[in-house]
């Protein structure tokens, strides 16, 4: 396995300015509290139910710790700091009394310690194979795409349409809505497997 990655374009602050890309982690899957248990347990003596116990405590010792307004350091995995924000434009000759209403709660930043650094040592980093963000495409062309689509295919799934389209998943689902709003496409499977074809007169049927 590897760190995959794809590039997303930043948002220009003018118009005409050159378009430049950052880069995001494409994440594979998220591995809960149950499976680190289970790891954890393989390595050790404790019971899975005794790891789930502490871990639960974990969550709560180091909430009351940052309310507190305290770093927590836990020796090998690193710092968990407490981190604000204020809500505006805030300029020094704004009375204090108001600059502090303007203060807020953002969330709890990390910071790793060298030994978590060197157990993730130098992973390898792969661009991602699929599309990790929707393309830009307009309905002319979506529509398009999906009566070239149906001259080759009976039925269409929301996972063909991710692919057909380039599309994360939400956006699928928002255009697949759309269209069987607009009456465009029917579902001829269940509410839990949907399965899409053309209304008669659309996509080219």
């Amino acid at each position: 396995m590897a760190i995959t990655y794809d590039w997303f374009e930043n948002p220009k602050a003018k118009a005409g300015e050159e378009t430049t890309l950052h880069i995001r982690p494409c994440f594979n899957g998220t591995t809960d509290t149950k499976t680190l248990a289970k790891h954890i347990q393989q390595r050790c003596s404790l019971t899975e139910g005794d790891i789930m116990a502490v871990l639960c405590e974990l969550n709560d010792v180091i909430g009351y710790e940052i309310r507190q307004g305290r770093q927590v350091h836990i020796d090998g995995l690193g710092f968990f700091t407490p981190s604000l924000r204020v809500e505006g434009r805030i300029t020094p000759d704004m009375p204090l009394k108001i600059r502090n209403r303007k203060v807020r709660f953002k969330g709890v930043s990390f910071r790793m310690d060298k030994e978590l650094q060197q157990s993730v040592g130098v992973p390898k980093l792969m661009m991602t194979r699929w599309e990790a963000h929707s393309q830009v495409t307009t309905p002319e062309e979506r529509e398009q795409r999906l009566t070239d689509y149906f001259s080759r295919k009976d039925f269409l799934t929301r996972r063909d349409l991710q692919f057909l389209l380039g599309v994360k998943k939400t956006m699928a689902v928002d255009l697949l809505r759309q269209w069987r709003e607009a009456g465009m496409l029917l579902n001829k499977g269940t509410d839990r497997q949907p399965i899409y074809v053309p209304a008669p007169g659309c996509f080219g049927r």
